[in-house]
């Protein structure tokens, strides 16, 4: 028999019941208040006709309403998709109807981003925060009542956009998540008496962040969005023992800090991924937060939250006294994971050679929902083939060489440019364009766009912006645009990428 996040949830409220597990802007809730409310939202649910299998979705910010429905979806043996308000209508429409999502919780300033489908039900979750709506009244009316319990092997349904350009969906079980809980919180650490402070938004893989304090009972501390003042006053406030970050985060908390000092020596632990940090940053913070180590992982959401490879505190301190190279590396491999670099053919790289990075793990999605051919190509050689380039060196070390062909990695989040090129290209006077990253000190890459216009038209880069911001997340709009007569091409025909993307940067050089 599967156990689910709903059963954690249960042993976590009879394990600590007065003990703090969630500080949310409003109130701190104890693990048997959290439990109380997932029974009534579980309830409501099934009184609202959500059947076992079916897809509930939430469209807020951090918080109640998104921690509490992956438990309860999890109770009545539903599925859970997360929505992100980042993302543009069009791009939540999509995903709501390739899910056919029943019922979706909507932050009150982000109902214009849900269009009406059929069969889809869609309440307000207030202001996401204090005054949740409809949410908090499905909780009163059915405070109390009894929860028909179903279990169901697939938990979540987790969105991320791939080279297709289309949003595809992993499939995460329950046993895949408790496997990739368990063995990162051996890994890294962590004690029950630990505060984690959750800084991403947790629509999509993040979420694992915010929910796997069940199997520890820590508190957790959920911010609504990530801003640098709040974190350091949430530190300063709960006595935050770890954090996770992208190194924009890390480098914004260290610029806030320095304006207005907080107290945060409780920090014992900062972790960081998603982009490679200069070892001037990793100094810096460390002379922030002068009690912390440094943590890098590697991971992806086809690992259903797990992480394959970690740089260790042990690594930085090398690095930091003089193996500076070593910060480029990603780690070695979790205990709880395989990794490998393969060649075409499936077979093992030599050391140092480049190929593909392959995992194997109780923590991989079953595959994407719907796609066949897509699960197929990412799960060959019987592993998760994570399309990111990289070799392994004699003591095992990954380094990554190139993310996922032409992925751009902004902020933090994941951009491809085959998404921006179909957005963009739409526009009626736009004849082609080729998007690529661009190095950043700040952002670590931004979106760059090249734009062939069609003749006669006299677009401006702020029209183009216009478009995008209608059909694009905020993220994925270009941060620069060029226009160009025309665009480099191979002897096919085919516009060259590699090579516009190295002519704009060695002008940049140049310049």
């Amino acid at each position: 028999m599967v156990v689910t996040l709903s059963d954690m949830l249960r042993n976590a409220a009879r394990r600590w019941p007065d003990e703090p597990a969630y500080a949310y802007v409003s109130r701190t809730l104890t693990w048997a208040e959290v439990d109380r409310r997932v029974d009534a939202l579980a309830a409501a649910l099934q009184a609202r006709g959500v059947k076992p299998g079916q897809v509930v979705g939430s469209l807020t910010r951090d918080g109640p309403v998104m921690v509490e429905l992956v438990y309860a979806a999890a109770r009545i043996g539903a599925v859970r998709a997360g929505l992100n308000y980042r993302m543009a209508a069009g791009e939540i429409g999509t995903i709501l109807q390739h899910c056919a999502c029943s019922l979706v919780y909507v932050e009150d300033a982000y109902a214009s981003l849900v269009p009406a489908l059929p069969g889809l039900k869609v309440l307000s979750a207030g202001d996401g925060q204090q005054d949740l709506g409809q949410y908090a009244d499905d909780l009163a009316h059915h405070a109390g009542r009894p929860v028909a319990e179903v279990r169901h092997e697939i938990a979540q349904y987790c969105y991320t956009t791939g080279s297709t350009g289309r949003p595809k969906a992993a499939v995460w079980t329950h046993q895949a998540i408790d496997y990739a809980i368990a063995h990162s919180l051996m890994d890294f650490g962590f004690r029950h008496d630990d505060v984690w402070l959750h800084t991403f938004p947790g629509a999509g893989t993040p979420i694992v962040l915010a929910i796997w304090n069940v199997l520890k009972g820590f508190k957790t501390v959920v911010m609504p969005g990530f801003e640098p003042a709040l974190a350091l006053d949430l530190m300063q406030q709960h006595g935050v023992t770890r954090v996770l970050l992208v190194p924009t985060m890390l480098n914004a908390l260290c610029e806030e800090q320095k304006v207005r000092p907080r107290q945060v020596d409780s920090v014992r632990c900062i972790t960081y991924g998603s982009a490679p940090t200069p070892p001037a940053l990793i100094r810096r913070a460390a002379a922030t937060f002068s009690n912390a180590v440094f943590e890098q992982v590697y991971g992806a959401t086809e690992g259903c939250g797990g992480f394959f490879a970690k740089l260790s505190a042990e690594d930085h301190a090398r690095a930091l006294s003089g193996s500076e190279k070593m910060l480029e590396s990603c780690g070695m491999a979790t205990p709880h994971a395989i990794v490998r670099v393969l060649r075409d053919d499936g077979t093992p790289c030599e050391v140092n050679e480049v190929g593909e990075i392959s995992v194997q793990g109780g923590f991989i999605m079953q595959g994407y929902l719907d796609e066949p051919e897509l699960s197929a190509n990412a799960l060959r050689h019987n592993a998760y083939m994570t399309g990111d380039m990289g070799r392994m060196d004699e003591k095992g070390y990954i380094y990554l060489v190139d993310r996922k062909q032409f992925m751009i990695i902004t902020g933090g989040y994941n951009v491809y440019p085959i998404e921006v090129e179909n957005a963009v290209s739409a526009h009626p006077d736009i004849l082609e364009v080729c998007v690529f990253g661009v190095p950043d000190t700040h952002w670590g890459e931004i979106v760059h766009a090249a734009i062939v216009q069609r003749p006669g038209s006299d677009l401006t880069q702020e029209q183009v912006l216009a478009w995008s911001r209608d059909r694009l997340a905020k993220f994925k709009i270009p941060k620069s645009i060029e226009f160009r007569d025309a665009l480099l091409r191979g002897a096919t025909g085919k516009i060259q990428k590699r090579a516009e993307r190295d002519r704009y940067i060695n002008q940049l050089a140049s310049a």
